[in-house]
């Protein structure tokens, strides 16, 4: 059910809040802590009940909230100093304290429902004829010939792998089916003939033709798990046709799940006839670790990374660390672990900041020296090397993962970053307009690469369009808060950077100018104080 908070409505169905002329999208997760605040308004609400209502089935970091609560401060307009939405009590938690009407009587808002009857009778005359177009389209399916060619929708065939839905009823699962379909997902990456696309964690299953374009396959699934038991669904659907080409269900002991992993990515190049060459086929069936319980904690510190957060990444190294001691070959665990290090550095989050960085070489190498094609190996140690500032030898490692893997985008991303620093800002661009057409769900930090490689060749409206692009996808990702300040003081709106600085303030309060040269492993000097200087601009110090 609608409502309103204040002079805001709120569409839950939409995501989104109109207040007169303004609309504001809200992503799924900032859209529920609304609405659980909204019926508990009034009430103090613990950050352990706010956690359970809005992350019930995920794994996540403490700053998940925090975020999540600043998002949507931002959204109403509210400052937290002086709150008219949502208090912080000390010690207790939070309150929505802004007034809440429910609107029992329409789903939509209304101002839109001044004629009702006039609304009511186009609604219905806008359904005949969608089901006429439906009925219309059935037909001429039926009496198609059997033997008509598919439509061509590329050189090579292109699949949107969707995220598996969750169906187990044990708490907190959510990563491992979402650990499930990554790992497929990257396993057909390594076949040539095949163009693979992610697709948004919260994009739904119901119509998967609706919301990709131009993608010939798609694949959707379910897990559940229960105790020592496995149920993987899958069915491969042809966008083209709507026909479905091929469903599954696998049964299994948990410990089977590589073996399951292996027989859909093998039924799926079989459906859909692709040639393997012989080390496609070996690479293809490349088993990361035989230890399922190591796999489960690689699978948590995995979901807890991609948050970018102080608090996930510290946990996120545990559980890396607790995949190595349980399985000290796991070659990805050491590589992943890598990455929590050099970030790390990067954002000053450990208390030994300055051996961060070689310990995160140190790992790679290591994961590397377990097993030298996994592309994910080389790409963490090319991370590395860029925040050395060893530009080169970042750009080989990432080529390397990209020989291993030619549709590895994290690896473009990343040598991407390296010619951005290394001042080959537009050589970046090119890479990374190409890897977002290559995933056009790509995550935050191709899009904040893409807003500094702007905003060092001076395109600065570019720069700023991808870096609000990126706090979209993630919110906590501060190269994107301390460019998105740096953009909008070099265009003169001074009053939006004030703004973003005091967003900056809550998230990284412990962040100095002194940061920047970690932060930004800029090559050309006089680049990193050209940000440093547009920072103070907006009241940074």
């Amino acid at each position: 059910m609608n409502f309103y908070v204040s002079n805001w409505y709120v569409d839950v169905d939409g995501n989104q809040i109109t207040s007169k002329e303004q609309q504001t999208k809200l992503e799924s997760k900032v859209m529920a802590l609304l609405v659980f605040l909204a019926r508990h308004q009034g009430d103090v609400m613990s950050r352990e009940q706010l956690e359970t209502a809005v992350w019930a089935d995920q794994v996540t970091g403490y700053d998940a909230l925090t975020t999540c609560l600043t998002r949507l401060r931002k959204a109403l307009g509210d400052n937290s100093r002086q709150p008219q939405y949502i208090e912080t009590v000390t010690k207790k938690g939070y309150r929505l304290i802004a007034p809440v009407h429910w609107d029992k009587a329409s789903k939509t808002h209304p101002e839109k429902n001044k004629d009702h009857a006039d609304w009511f009778i186009k609604k219905k005359s806008i359904l005949f004829a969608f089901v006429l177009l439906i009925f219309s389209v059935v037909l001429y399916s039926l009496n198609k010939k059997t033997n008509d060619s598919p439509v061509p929708l590329g050189k090579s065939p292109s699949i949107a792998v969707f995220q598996f839905e969750n169906l187990s009823h044990i708490a907190n699962q959510a990563y491992f089916s979402n650990g499930i379909t990554a790992d497929i997902r990257t396993a057909l990456s390594k076949v040539s003939g095949l163009q693979v696309i992610a697709t948004p964690r919260d994009q739904p299953q119901n119509n998967p033709t609706r919301n990709i374009q131009d993608t010939r396959y798609s694949l959707l699934g379910s897990v559940q798990r229960a105790k020592n038991t496995l149920r993987v669904n899958v069915r491969l659907i042809d966008n083209t046709t709507h026909h479905q080409l091929w469903a599954e269900s696998y049964d299994r002991e948990i410990t089977e799940i590589f073996k399951v992993q292996d027989a859909i990515t093998a039924q799926i190049v079989s459906t859909l006839s692709i040639r393997l060459t012989e080390e496609e086929k070996r690479r293809v069936s490349q088993k990361f670790t035989r230890s399922i319980e190591a796999y489960d904690f690689f699978l948590k510190g995995q979901s807890l990374y991609v948050q970018h957060t102080k608090t996930a990444n510290l946990m996120a190294r545990q559980y890396f660390q607790k995949a190595i001691e349980t399985d000290p070959a796991f070659a990805r665990a050491y590589g992943a672990q890598s990455l929590t290090y050099a970030d790390a550095y990067r954002y000053h989050w450990d208390s030994d900041n300055e051996n961060s960085l070689a310990i995160a070489v140190v790992k790679a190498e290591k994961a590397i020296s377990i097993d030298k094609e996994l592309p994910q190996s080389h790409w963490a140690l090319a991370y590395a090397r860029v925040n050395q500032h060893q530009y080169i030898l970042a750009i080989e490692s990432a080529n390397q993962s990209l020989v291993l893997n030619p549709n590895y985008t994290d690896g473009h991303a990343t040598l991407a970053e390296s010619y951005i620093y290394s001042d080959n800002e537009t050589k970046g661009v090119e890479i990374l307009r190409n890897v977002m057409h290559l995933n056009p769900y790509y995550p935050a930090p191709y899009a904040s690469a893409l807003g500094q490689a702007y905003y060092f060749l001076g395109e600065n409206e570019k720069a700023l369009s991808s870096l609000q692009d990126a706090m979209e996808k993630n919110y906590s990702l501060l190269t994107s808060h301390v460019m998105l300040i740096a953009t909008l003081s070099r265009l003169g709106m001074n009053e939006e950077a004030e703004w973003a600085s005091e967003q900056l303030d809550i998230i990284a309060p412990d962040f100095t100018l002194d940061d920047i040269a970690r932060m930004f492993p800029i090559k050309d000097k006089k680049k990193q104080q050209n940000i440093i200087d547009n920072l103070r601009l907006a009241g940074i110090k």
